[in-house]
Formats: C-alpha cells, structure tokens, sequence
C-alpha cells in the first residue's frame, strides 16, 4: 500500500499538469465498500479514475490478464493489489479476490465494457461481471463518466452519478445482474450526456 500511496502522489500532480481534470459529484462516493464502475475509451482512464479517492482509501482496480504477463508492469500491479480479469470469462479467482476485498471495506473499480470503446457507447456493451460481484457481495454501484477525448492540456471530465442499490432489484442469478448492470451503464451514459444518474 506504501508504494500504491507513493505512485499515485507521483502521478496524479503529472496528470494534472498535462490536463485540465474537472471532477463533479465527488459528494456522491459512498464512505463504504462500492463496485465503481466507469466507462473506458481510453489506456489512461485509471489514472482519471484515481483521483476521485483519498490516499487513505485508495481502490482496487481490475485489469485485463495480458497486463500482468508484462514484466515490471505486472509486478507493480501485483504490488498494488490489483486483480487480473480474463475479458473472456469471469473466473472463481477474480470474483473471490474481489468479493474479499469489498467485505474489508475497499471499493472496487471496474470498467464493465471489458476493453476501450472509442465509438458510440451503449448499454448491451457492458458485461455482466461487475453486477455479479456487487451483487454477491450486498454492495451498491457506482456509475462514473470520464470524457473520451484526451488531447494535451485539453479537459477531461470526471463525473460521479449516484450510487445504485443492487438489493433492491428483484430476481437473482444472470437476468438481475443483466438488469443492475444495464442501470448502472445507462446511468454513465447519462453522465455524458449532461442528465443527472
């Protein structure tokens, strides 16, 4: 956690020298366990993606599994506890790493599309996976939109909906996470579009 601190207090000044970062609706973070859920243009969106959170309660992020078969940068991932994702399945591994995770209080941040979508987003793009997770474990969902273009000294948005209570949608098994995860995408698209989620 020492060298997560570390790297984001280096990071974050240098993103917010290269861009204009403007983040609205940080009140909405819930002080407790969430699964944060944001939609992904861009290899940079982690780094948008951290300064919504205090150092003392830094996320976990999910990264696709190719990441960690790169030497160093795997490692630093592995440093920083972040959790592997095949985008092919979701396996017993990555659920329970972060199902875990949530229960100790961290919050989770995923971005359900599974990989960068540099066109028009929609809701059937999402995967269920992150529903899955926020469901097992009892916690809500965060919705939040990062702005798609990322030009130098350009702005970025951060946007930060209301959370989504997973408990109070009926049913179980796939049909509720395809249900929680299709509201909470909406939500994000919403964002971008200037609607309130």
């Amino acid at each position: 956690m020492r060298l997560y601190k570390f790297l984001v207090s280096v990071v974050v000044p240098v993103f917010r020298l290269f861009f204009r970062v403007r983040i609205t609706g940080k009140e909405n973070m819930p002080d407790e366990a969430t699964v944060v859920c944001a939609n992904h243009t861009s290899m940079l969106d982690p780094f948008f993606a951290v300064m919504l959170f205090d150092k003392a309660d830094l996320p976990v992020f999910m990264g696709k599994i190719e990441l960690f078969r790169i030497p160093v940068i795997g490692a630093l991932l592995r440093k920083i506890e972040a959790i592997p994702v095949d985008r092919g399945s979701t396996s017993m591994s990555t659920l329970r790493d972060s199902i875990n995770h949530l229960k100790k209080g961290r919050k989770v941040v995923i971005f359900p599309e599974g990989t960068r979508v540099s066109g028009e987003a929609d809701v059937s793009g999402a995967k269920t996976g992150a529903a899955m997770i926020a469901c097992r474990a009892g916690v809500t969902m965060l919705p939040v939109f990062i702005s798609g273009r990322k030009r130098l000294f350009g702005r970025v948005d951060v946007i930060v909906g209301k959370a989504v209570e997973t408990d109070s949608f009926e049913g179980s098994g796939g049909a509720k996470y395809k249900a929680v995860v299709e509201k909470v995408f909406g939500d994000i698209l919403a964002l971008g579009k200037g609607g309130e989620a």
